[in-house]
């Protein structure tokens, strides 16, 4: 890049794009930012594959942040109920069958409004 920048900003890069052609563009985006050192703010809604290719995700909700941390924390132990809420809404692909299909967590109560007795926002 010209002006050699210290962070470049993605805005979803891999959208609708088939699977093939998102990886070779991960692929290409993950060796840039090696080779520039430079950051990459990756903005989509795609969470699985956020969480493959990120150190560090902010998960918004409304238009604020509810939850930063890393992505090893975020997939493992998330904090917030809208974080774990949107996890669970992604099946899991690996175990029994049955498995696929995971119970839903608790709703996490509409923005700006008090959780139920409780309930953790």
């Amino acid at each position: 890049m010209l002006l050699d920048p210290q962070v470049v900003i993605l805005d979803e890069p891999t959208t609708a794009l088939d699977v093939v052609v998102q990886r070779a563009i991960l692929r290409e985006i993950l060796e840039f930012r090696g080779r520039l050192g430079c950051a990459v703010l990756f903005i989509t809604h795609d969470l699985p594959l956020l969480l493959e290719v990120s150190d560090r995700i902010a998960i918004m909700r409304d238009g604020e942040i509810v939850e930063l941390a890393p992505a090893t924390k975020i997939l493992a132990d998330p904090e917030d109920a809208y974080t774990r809420h949107l996890l669970d809404s992604f099946p899991s692909l690996t175990g029994e069958r049955d498995d696929l299909i995971r119970p839903a967590a608790p709703e996490p109560a509409p923005a700006g409004e008090a959780a139920p007795p409780g309930g953790d926002r």
